[in-house]
């Protein structure tokens, strides 16, 4: 099922994933996309969970078919209320499941109302072993402000990779908006969310977060010190599970049963 929320002018397109034995009290999961895609990363781990839950997946602003900023803010403060306004639409509190950028996303709301959150979990946040951004670089800040966001977009693209070998190809959903998806993160995000430092200690003081996964082809990559360091730093579990980066994506079942096994759904 389709349907949109209104946050600050904003329309946020999502999509609900209920089987047909679900009761409608059903917990509901909320899923928080990362960079360069949109809600659709997350349509074969949905469709697996919505046999035990109900799932909703939505596409942040700029991405898919949710509207541009009409603020014209894309910080994580107007992302976190994106979020927030799709968990009061569809009940509070909500689980919620985020990837990458993503879990920035969720830091931030976890920071400012984490009572709206029952539990997270974050596959593979996207800091350092300091627990501080990845780092924006200074030549795509370049492309950037010069206005070749396509450019900076193949190269941030081609140095994070994907490795692993089990991945599928892109899906017609997906490319749908793959460019769009893109651009507006180089555009909009990039900066901020490269260099955003989460507030630790409020994410931590909530004890909401319920586990931190790792991919297991992430063992040995710069990820691993990162995922390791944010786990130690919101004194939860650290979870290791199939596939690399794109896990969730790219080994849905697996990555279904990891989920189900820690929300214990």
């Amino acid at each position: 099922m389709d349907f949109t929320v209104e946050n600050a002018g904003t329309t946020i397109a999502c999509r609900e994933y209920a089987g047909s034995g679900v009761s409608s009290d059903a917990p509901t999961l909320i899923c928080v996309h990362g960079a360069c895609v949109d809600g659709t990363f997350f349509e074969g781990i949905a469709r697996e969970l919505s046999q035990v839950c109900r799932v909703v997946v939505y596409d942040r602003r700029g991405c898919g078919e949710s509207g541009d900023a009409a603020d014209g803010r894309y910080d994580l403060a107007a992302q976190a209320a994106d979020l927030q306004a799709v968990i009061e639409h569809v009940g509070a509190p909500a689980n919620v499941l985020a990837h990458s950028a993503g879990t920035l996303v969720t830091l931030e709301l976890l920071r400012t109302n984490p009572a709206i959150v029952s539990r997270a979990i974050l596959h593979e946040p996207a800091v350092t072993n300091e627990g501080a951004g990845l780092g924006a670089a200074p030549v795509l800040l370049e492309m950037i402000a010069a206005g070749k966001v396509s450019r900076a977009l193949r190269a941030f693209l081609g140095a994070i990779g994907d490795s692993d070998p089990e991945a599928p190809k892109l899906t017609e959903a997906e490319a749908k908006h793959a460019l769009r998806n893109g651009r507006s993160f180089m555009a909009n995000e990039y900066e901020t969310t490269m260099t955003c430092v989460p507030d630790w200690n409020r994410a931590r003081a909530s004890k909401t977060v319920a586990a931190v996964f790792l991919g297991e082809l992430s063992i040995d990559t710069p990820r691993e010190a990162g995922t390791r360091t944010a786990a130690e730093l919101l004194d939860c579990p650290l979870a290791v599970v199939p596939g690399a980066h794109n896990g969730l994506r790219d080994r849905p079942t697996a990555a279904a049963q990891a989920v189900r096994g820690i929300l214990g759904l």
